[in-house]
């Protein structure tokens, strides 16, 4: 599959099948999000693989949608390193729930083209997450993403590709930013 069809196909995936990952599948999928641009080159991303049954149970207990956590062949938690990034958008915000955001897509955009179905999870308690990877300060979660074979043929979700999109009319506009 190539980009603009992962694009096209990506949809939240909520239910997974027991299958498990090759590590092959895997493997490429965690590239993808290694090889991100980010600000700088810096990099300021972690990612914790949790293939281990009692620990996606205990990370399950601090997500507001713990089922989909406990459930899923595997659970990727992506991080970002504080002092890995003192750049701040415009001045005042850090640059790193970005730079962490750009992998995160690339890792779920490369899960599509595998085949394999991810969502994106912002609803959780970070002591949680914390305490259960025992992740030092100045690291904070921002995503807990479940992947796996998605159990049903859209993953369980009921928007896919254009369904409930803005035109472009509606977000894009040219050379200056009203419409």
């Amino acid at each position: 599959m190539d980009l603009l069809d992962a694009i096209r196909t990506y949809h939240p995936c909520r239910q997974y099948s027991t299958k498990p990952i090759p590590a092959e599948k895997l493997k490429s999928v965690l590239a993808a999000a290694r090889l991100a641009p980010s600000q700088n080159n810096l990099q300021p991303w972690r990612f914790v693989v949790v293939q281990d049954d009692e620990v996606k149970r205990r990370l399950a207990q601090g997500c507001v949608r713990g089922r989909i956590v406990a459930e899923a062949p595997v659970v990727v938690v992506a991080f970002a390193v504080e002092e890995d990034i003192p750049v701040t958008i415009a001045g005042y915000i850090s640059a790193y729930p970005l730079d962490v955001a750009v992998a995160v897509s690339h890792l779920q955009l490369a899960a599509t083209a595998e085949g394999l179905g991810t969502t994106w999870m912002i609803d959780f308690h970070e002591e949680k997450i914390r305490t259960v990877l025992g992740v030092p300060d100045g690291i904070h979660p921002i995503a807990v993403i479940p992947l796996g074979y998605p159990a049903e043929p859209n993953g369980g979700t009921r928007m896919t590709g254009e369904e409930g999109r803005k035109s472009p009319d509606e977000i894009i506009s040219y050379n200056l930013y009203p419409w």
